[in-house]
């Protein structure tokens, strides 16, 4: 019997072990959750004492732009005429390019091209000297002005038919009408890009 009851008490002694064991796991546990559960409310508790919004708009004015080729503006067609054209003949029209209801300066280009019914001697110069340094070659000449916000600045373009030398008529029994296009290209001035 002595022998059963030291085999029953060192059984006993065994059980005892893990339940040690397990109450200082669970011990541990707790304590880590608690400490968890504290940090979190005292970080909650911290971050909600120092939260602050600030709202704002900001604006600002946008500047006009307003460019204007002899009274016609983006998208229109303007037209110019050298009335009736003949070996001779010479006079001048006018490009007025606007910037006067601008607030920015204007970068203007002036572009030739696309002759129609265009004598070979009928020539454009951009002097009235119709020297050969100040003729304009459709295609490749272009002329440049910067136009100054709230104004406007006119390019005169000369034409000469010259008389010398002759000239092959287009057509010998209706009259035609001579034509070129012309492109002006208004940009924002650089010195006005910010």
């Amino acid at each position: 019997m002595e022998k059963g009851r030291k085999n029953v008490k060192a059984r006993k002694t065994v059980k005892a072990q893990p339940k040690k064991k397990n109450n200082y796991q669970m011990k541990a546990t707790i304590m880590g959750v608690a400490m968890i559960v504290a940090a979190l409310v005292i970080g909650i508790g911290t971050y909600a004492y120092y939260v602050s919004s600030v709202t704002g708009t900001v604006s600002g004015a946008i500047d006009a732009w307003s460019f204007i080729v002899n009274t016609k503006g983006e998208g229109q067609t303007f037209t110019a005429t050298m009335g009736d054209l003949k070996p001779g003949v010479s006079g001048s029209f006018n490009l007025i390019l606007a910037a006067d209801a601008s607030d920015l300066d204007v970068d203007a280009v002036v572009s030739f091209s696309n002759t129609q019914n265009w004598p070979t001697k009928l020539k454009l110069y951009t002097d009235s000297s119709h020297a050969s340094s100040a003729e304009i070659t459709v295609g490749t000449t272009t002329i440049s002005r910067t136009i100054t916000h709230g104004t406007s600045t006119t390019v005169p373009i000369y034409y000469y038919w010259d008389y010398a030398g002759a000239e092959t008529p287009l057509s010998t029994t209706t009259d035609l009408t001579a034509s070129i296009d012309i492109e002006v290209v208004g940009t924002q001035s650089a010195s006005y890009a910010g």
